[in-house]
């Protein structure tokens, strides 16, 4: 009798432990539609930067492309890449004004080939707590591809 008590707090101790670990841990959703959609939002964003012409403004995506070529923005005097950076924090911000359980955020922008994936920039802003909520885009430039990837954190 003693033996089947012992056994029976010592499997409800077990399955405690294990129910804690299990709701510490953060969720990560990747690929979730919200942010898939709201990266395809971005990318269609119209900048400032004329990489050949002034009438030709580049898309955030066409200035990924700039930047991974080391072009420059002609009408701007500024390197695509540095224009890329402070114009996905507004364009980013602007976005998550509105929402109240994004705390932080996280822009990936890295190279991919049969090495593995290169960082080209990132961008991090806020601390996140909570759960994970991702998603990323392929691009093609020049025939390297490249790989675009936001993580937005929600509030727990």
């Amino acid at each position: 009798m003693v033996g089947f008590v012992l056994i029976v707090v010592l499997v409800m101790v077990g399955l405690m432990i294990f129910l804690v670990i299990s709701l510490r841990q953060d969720k990560v959703t990747e690929n979730d539609v919200e942010v898939k959609n709201l990266l395809s939002a971005m990318m269609k964003y119209t900048t400032e930067c004329a990489v050949v012409a002034e009438p030709q403004y580049d898309t955030l995506e066409g200035l990924f492309k700039s930047c991974y070529s080391t072009k420059r923005c002609k009408n701007l005097n500024k390197g695509s890449c540095d224009y890329l950076n402070e114009t996905l924090k507004d364009v980013v911000e602007a976005m998550l004004a509105s929402e109240a359980t994004i705390n932080a955020y996280q822009i990936d922008f890295l190279s991919k080939d049969d090495e593995g994936e290169q960082g080209i920039m990132r961008i991090l802003e806020g601390n996140c707590t909570g759960e994970v909520a991702s998603a990323q885009r392929d691009v093609v430039s020049s025939g390297n591809h490249l790989v675009i990837r936001l993580k937005l954190c929600r509030r727990a």
